[in-house]
């Protein structure tokens, strides 16, 4: 299969801005998808504030960053003293990917050009090997969109956000799957250098992962003057007031996380700001647990017990899928509740009780489902077969133990006889197994006998007596 070469740390683009009192710089060494930051800055009372381009953010002044997915990513640093209040940053293009983990290798190009007046963004699906899976775009304010549309950006103003190619696939087994994913941050009208300017609206944002959702602290880059954090995604949009806002992202989005759009307008009268800047988050949930597929392994097998026994028919399926076992009477399949002879309808054991002789060649199937990835599957048919069981050997004083038996098959005398022949026959009338006693006991080796009934003939004499045994 032809491999894709990529770039797991270079540097596509590199940009410094600075001062002699400020100045911002880093390095980084790659190990696929884990980036580690040597920040290199030269600031007192420094600041820094990290952008990864993926969605994700940091004040830690060395951090080791795992990018979301394979991607091209636009890594911003800025850098503030605190007291001074000058500011640099460094922007540098990466692109990154992860180990070949299946045959889904996915790739995407972009390209933001006019029309008439208006800007517009496209994504195209360049993936190799991803061959029958479903492609779904999300570019800036557009979701679920098709390779190749266009995006219309009028009314963005300015914005860092992203573009996404995401790949999944479905079937009945493991219902929708999400494969995998490529990135590519979109810097539109957006320029770093002007961050902390008077008007500007461009603003920090740093998520905190909790069990109970995403927690993300907004504050402006430059100073407050009169800012309003707009979160979209939820109806219309929350607005939240201050210099330094919160709010509480909901977990869901499963696999692929949530995609969120959140714009920050800076309107001061003051200096004549009418600005508005967004960046796209991707809340994914790290408490995500997958849900279970519809897997059946292994399948149910055939039956056989006496008259009055008890059968079991086991599946082993995933924890957290829905089990349904059903009966075919002869009058179609029905569903089967834990009452009467039958327990364990919905688990990975149906146990019948009490087997009567006329529910021979009954058939039993599971249905299993799981709502949290949309699957639905069916296990095989298993055949119930029921034994009426001759009363020969009982009659003689003979017992014939285990039976079912998988290895060892007993017969004990409770008085001698003296000679006996035995015998073995299965179900087409070969024999199959003799043997000789003159004792009052004998154990017999079935092991390498096939699944299924035979009788066990003794014949003692002119006389013979026999019975039925079922090898497991």
């Amino acid at each position: 299969m032809f491999h894709r070469a990529f770039l797991l740390s270079a540097a596509i683009l590199s940009m410094e801005a600075g001062n002699a009192q400020c100045t911002a710089g880093f390095s980084h060494a790659a190990n696929w998808d884990t980036v580690t930051f040597i920040n290199r800055s030269s600031v007192n009372n420094a600041h820094y504030y990290w952008n990864f381009g993926d969605g994700s953010t940091s004040y830690e002044s060395d951090p080791v960053h795992v990018f979301i997915e394979a991607g091209t990513f636009q890594v911003t640093l800025h850098a503030l003293d605190t007291v001074g209040q000058c500011h640099s940053f460094q922007q540098e293009w990466m692109s990154v990917s992860r180990p070949f983990d299946n045959v889904c290798e996915p790739y995407m190009t972009d390209s933001l050009f006019t029309y008439n007046g208006d800007d517009f963004a496209k994504v195209n699906d360049e993936a190799v090997g991803c061959t029958d899976m479903w492609r779904h775009v999300d570019c800036m304010g557009s979701q679920n969109g098709s390779p190749g549309n266009w995006v219309n950006l009028t009314g963005w103003e300015s914005a860092l956000t992203m573009a996404r190619l995401r790949y999944t696939s479905h079937d009945s087994i493991n219902g929708t799957v999400f494969r995998r994913a490529y990135y590519r941050t979109i810097p539109y009208e957006q320029d770093p250098a002007s961050s902390y300017d008077t008007c500007s609206a461009d603003f920090e944002y740093v998520l905190d992962y909790q069990p109970g959702g995403a927690v993300a602290t907004f504050k402006p880059l430059g100073p407050p003057g009169a800012d309003t954090i707009w979160v979209n995604g939820f109806g219309n949009p929350i607005p939240l007031v201050g210099p330094v806002s919160t709010f509480t992202f909901p977990y869901y989005g499963g696999p692929a996380g949530k995609w969120q759009n959140v714009w920050r307008r800076n309107y001061d009268p003051n200096f004549g700001c009418q600005n508005r800047q967004a960046h796209t988050l991707i809340i994914k949930d790290p408490f995500y647990v997958a849900p279970a597929t519809c897997l059946i392994d292994p399948q149910p097998q055939d039956a056989m017990v006496y008259q009055n026994g008890t059968a079991q028919f086991i599946i082993a399926t995933e924890p957290g899928s829905v089990k349904q076992w059903q009966q075919n009477a002869g009058l179609g399949w029905q569903d089967l509740f834990d009452a009467g002879p039958y327990s364990g309808a919905n688990t990975d054991t149906l146990t019948v009780s009490n087997c009567q002789n006329w529910w021979s060649n009954y058939q039993y199937r599971c249905i299993v489902t799981s709502a949290g990835s949309s699957c639905h599957n069916t296990s095989e048919v298993a055949l119930l077969t029921v034994v009426v069981g001759m009363d020969e050997l009982e009659d003689a004083g003979i017992d014939l133990y285990p039976n079912p038996v998988t290895d060892l098959l007993n017969l004990q005398w409770s008085r001698p006889f003296g000679s006996s022949w035995i015998s073995i026959t299965n179900t087409l009338g070969q024999v199959v197994r003799t043997s000789s006693t003159s004792g009052a006991s004998i154990t017999i080796h079935v092991s390498s006998l096939s699944q299924g009934v035979y009788v066990l003939a003794i014949h003692l004499g002119e006389r013979k007596v026999q019975g039925r045994f079922i090898k497991q």
